[in-house]
């Protein structure tokens, strides 16, 4: 691999989704729990979704899908967007139902995010999701106090007992109501919020022990098993060599759609 062809570009981090601009490895197949923005900057790049391989320039995945990314030659610009986050319910009607969608974004109108910093890449993903002006989804405020609920606490497990009885439902009914508008289980939904404690918390020098401990992983083996699964990817074999930078964005610099 050349060095022109070697990963390189910016990581930026918010609280429920991040971006990564720039060039990337191909990655084989992995499952995030998380919705996948993916855009070619500079041409089209090939998508697997549910073992069916196509050329698009730029598409949206549905949380909890097995997909796989060949960029190519071009920069991309994903983003990983938290199942209840408002940027992803301002965009998950595109979908109609299925799994992943193509998106038709013109050319000529993507931000250029060469040297970005973080109010940009905010500021081009809502300006493209204004444009789509897709419908926006409207989540039940139950699920969504849960989902509130489980980021405050971060428990170590899900008890599903006690956050149904927060809303006034029985365990069976969250548990059937919550993956339904969520996309993913509670366990699963409570495994994402676990890995994005450990990006946001992930410099150079800090080893993946300590990260797992931090974000409640059983064991620095779990967290390497549930990051191999859900990105093909350590948050090391990116930024480790000093060709990613990584930015912890603020709520500040993320305006609403």
């Amino acid at each position: 691999m050349s060095l022109q062809s070697l990963p390189q570009g910016s990581l930026f981090v918010w609280p429920d989704h991040w971006q990564v601009i720039g060039r990337l490895y191909p990655n084989r197949r992995h499952r995030h729990i998380s919705a996948s923005w993916l855009v070619g900057l500079d041409g089209t790049f090939r998508l697997e979704v549910d073992g069916q391989w196509r050329e698009t320039r730029a598409a949206i995945v549905a949380p909890d899908v097995v997909q796989a990314l060949d960029p190519g030659s071009t920069r991309m610009w994903c983003a990983q967007l938290d199942p209840d986050c408002h940027l992803w319910l301002s965009l998950s009607s595109g979908l109609q139902g299925r799994a992943s969608s193509d998106i038709t974004l013109n050319p000529d109108r993507l931000p250029a995010l060469t040297s970005p910093d973080c109010h940009e890449a905010a500021q081009a993903l809502v300006s493209a999701i204004r444009a789509l002006a897709f419908p926006a989804t409207a989540m039940d405020p139950r699920v969504m106090q849960v989902c509130e609920a489980l980021r405050s606490d971060m428990p170590e497990r899900v008890d599903v007992a006690a956050l149904a009885g927060l809303v006034g439902l029985s365990a069976s009914r969250l548990s059937h109501l919550f993956r339904d508008q969520v996309g993913v289980p509670l366990r699963r939904f409570l495994l994402h919020l676990k890995i994005n404690r450990v990006l946001a918390g992930w410099e150079p020098g800090r080893s993946m022990s300590e990260l797992a401990t931090e974000a409640g992983f059983y064991d620095q083996p779990h967290l390497v098993r549930t990051a191999r699964n859900m990105f093909d990817a350590l948050p090391s074999d990116y930024v480790a060599g000093g060709r990613f930078s990584v930015c912890r964005c603020g709520l500040a610099s993320r305006p609403s759609p």
